[in-house]
């Protein structure tokens, strides 16, 4: 009668402290998302929820590739070089961005 005593008493321990991790797991996962969401903001990188996210967000860019190719004959063999050169810049990044608005 002790040993079933007991083996149920553990039993009912095991699964009260399973019952309670799996309960917190939301909170825990939510608590870890936003310190994430935090994190972004701070780095200035977009994040965002897919399935609460609406944005609308325009971005501008200019580029300036430049490319110079050049050609050395020498003892009837031809060896060409190419360089490129590719100076990109964000010059502009407007909209707007609802995260839990009316999304799908």
């Amino acid at each position: 009668m002790q040993k079933a005593q007991s083996t149920l008493e553990y039993a009912i321990v095991i699964f009260s402290v399973i019952a309670a991790l799996l309960a917190m797991q939301v909170y825990m996962r939510r608590g870890l998302q936003g310190k994430m969401r935090s994190t972004a903001d701070e780095l200035s990188v977009q994040q965002y929820e897919p399935k609460n996210t609406v944005s609308d967000i325009t971005t501008t860019q200019i580029s300036d590739i430049t490319t110079n190719s050049e050609t050395v004959e020498d003892d009837e063999t031809y060896n060409t070089t190419t360089t490129t050169t590719i100076n990109s810049q964000i010059e502009s990044r407007a909209g707007s961005e609802t995260v839990g608005g009316a999304g799908s």
